[in-house]
């Protein structure tokens, strides 16, 4: 169980697209981790966890009081964690807009007192825990934004692997919304 974010269809379906353009789709085959289940974590796991643990998170997501942030992600890559498995990601090119919504749940978990799993994590979205190689990094020329504006409460499990929602909560309206580009006619 751990706090994160999923992208909207939409997101998803561009993250796919840029995956599917350089060639990540192909080179992970069915070591792509599935696509419904990508998300931006917010908060370390918690392993089996007890009705207490969950209605204390549940808690937490209801005291959050932060704004939505609009993420930029920049490039996909590959790292070999120290068990060997290779990760591939997206990731952000700064996490400037999304440090104030960290900062801000990471408090909230250490007042409920659920520090441990309150560790700072970075913006990004794992596609693979176990590609069957390292790839080249991948380098957008337009970023792929994402505005999260949701915090979930996620928990995972099953065959297939799936994250079922055990509590949802709107985020406040984002502060500096980035600018818009208006297509020319």
């Amino acid at each position: 169980m751990f706090f994160a974010a999923m992208p909207p269809p939409a997101v998803r379906m561009a993250i796919e697209e840029a995956a599917r353009e350089y060639g990540v789709l192909d080179a992970l085959g069915r070591a792509l981790f599935a696509p419904g289940n990508w998300h931006q974590s917010l908060s370390e796991r918690i392993f089996d966890p007890g009705d207490a643990q969950i209605a204390s998170l549940r808690a937490v997501g209801a005291a959050l009081q932060a704004h939505a942030c609009t993420v930029q992600y920049t490039r996909i890559d590959s790292t070999a964690n120290p068990a060997g498995r290779i990760h591939v990601t997206l990731r952000a090119g700064s996490n400037t807009t999304f440090k104030p919504l960290l900062g801000a749940l990471q408090q909230q978990l250490q007042l409920a007192g659920h520090g441990a799993i309150a560790t700072g994590v970075t913006p990004h979205v794992t596609l693979s825990y176990d590609a069957p190689a390292l790839l080249p990094t991948v380098r957008l020329p337009e970023p792929l934004r994402w505005t999260i504006d949701e915090l979930l409460l996620v928990v995972g499990h099953g065959r297939p692997y799936r994250y079922d929602v055990l509590g949802r909560w709107p985020l406040l309206p984002e502060r500096d919304p980035p600018p818009v580009q208006i297509g020319l006619f």
